[in-house]
């Protein structure tokens, strides 16, 4: 992926301390369910998509929360350490909560978070521009819909709760959430969510074909290749970094949708092979 110049973009969305719990078998109802292995790292819709964008060469500020226990001192460290912009991070009192995502042997992943930490909003007490925004957050402060306003590149995730009106060009979602909901219809709900703005709406479906709506004609974008790995916590993100970078790139939305996706692949092949090779040397 080549082409784009250093952008400054800000990320609002969740860092979360993930504690992920690698099943051994299937959840099921009623049943006795065994672990082989747990770690804790910093995971979130937000910490994704702003890891990716930083990776491909961007100036990455993240508008978040942190908690200012141990927890949230060592995550704001390590962000600061990794070369992100945390000035537009809030401090806040409390104990950090932990996302606990379950993760069975096919890579099905079930998330479990408190509504205390979800319910969280984003603070913003100062104007800020940037090249580029990218939202994941159903709640939004009058001061950041003011900078999204005059933003040349918005791209929302597409919220799974009721969330507030934002300007957003490009809006992306995953099939999976929207069981049972036609395009059409689809693009009603983000076309109401982004105003008047919105040009494209990007529907993810796993490994099969992206489809790509304008509120009159769809296209879609196929894989080159798809793999099958245990893991797949962040690849949706990930995909929303990636494409952005195509964008910011000067790609049009359809081959900016391919990159991502074939970026994403890339991505989550060589994450398990990593991740393979720490198992080994620990075990050994």
């Amino acid at each position: 992926m080549t082409g784009a110049r250093r952008n400054r973009v800000v990320v609002i969305g969740h860092i979360n301390h993930d504690r992920i719990w690698r099943l051994t078998e299937p959840l099921r109802a009623g049943g006795r369910i065994a672990w082989s292995s747990r770690e804790t790292r910093l995971g979130g819709g937000g910490y994704f998509t702003a890891r990716r964008l930083l990776d491909l060469g961007h100036d990455v500020a993240l508008l978040s929360n942190l908690m200012g226990d141990a927890h949230g001192e060592s995550a704001l460290a390590d962000l600061r350490a990794a070369g992100f912009d945390t000035s537009l991070i809030a401090r806040r009192d409390g104990d950090t909560d932990f996302a606990d995502i379950l993760l069975d042997p096919t890579g099905e992943r079930t998330i479990l978070s408190s509504e205390r930490r979800l319910s969280r909003t984003f603070l913003l007490g100062q104007q800020i521009e940037a090249d580029a925004f990218y939202v994941n957050a159903p709640k939004l402060p009058e001061t950041i819909l003011a900078a999204l306003e005059h933003a040349p590149l918005v791209v929302s995730q597409f919220p799974l709760r009721e969330g507030d009106v934002r300007p957003a060009d490009v809006m992306v979602g995953s099939k999976a959430d929207f069981p049972g909901v036609t395009l059409a219809e689809a693009w009603q709900r983000a076309s109401a969510l982004a105003s008047k703005r919105l040009t494209h709406l990007v529907m993810t479906d796993g490994p099969a074909a992206i489809s790509i709506y304008d509120g009159r004609n769809e296209r879609t974008a196929s894989l080159d290749r798809t793999v099958s790995v245990r893991d797949t916590i962040g690849a949706g993100d990930t995909f929303c970094g990636s494409l952005m970078h195509a964008l910011l790139g000067g790609a049009d939305i359809v081959e900016g949708s391919r990159i991502a996706a074939n970026a994403t692949t890339d991505w989550l092949e060589l994450r398990e092979a990593e991740s393979g090779r720490a198992t080994a040397k620990s075990t050994s």
